[in-house]
């Protein structure tokens, strides 16, 4: 009988709707994982160090065209691990 009484209560917690060890639903309010999530991040990271670095050398001075262009070659040179420094413009 003191067996029957913790392994019952095992059982039911176990088997009850609130226990999700052996549920098979996915949790509805989990975002949603994307595949392109990298590749966002770093178009976002390489528009946001462009804008910034160009902002900074037209500051000083420069044309927004040549500021552009140093900037992204800045970003070549300094991010080459991305994929993306390899496609900027």
């Amino acid at each position: 009988m003191k067996r029957l009484v913790p392994i019952a209560l095992a059982a039911a917690v176990l088997l009850s709707p609130a226990c999700h060890m052996f549920s098979s639903k996915k949790n509805p309010a989990a975002p949603k994982e994307s595949k392109t999530v990298a590749t966002d991040t770093e178009k976002d990271f390489m528009r946001r160090w462009l804008d910034k670095r160009t902002g900074e050398l037209v500051a000083q001075g420069g044309t927004p065209a040549a500021a552009h262009a140093q900037a992204v070659a800045e970003f070549k040179a300094t991010y080459t691990y991305m994929k993306l420094a390899k496609q900027a413009q």
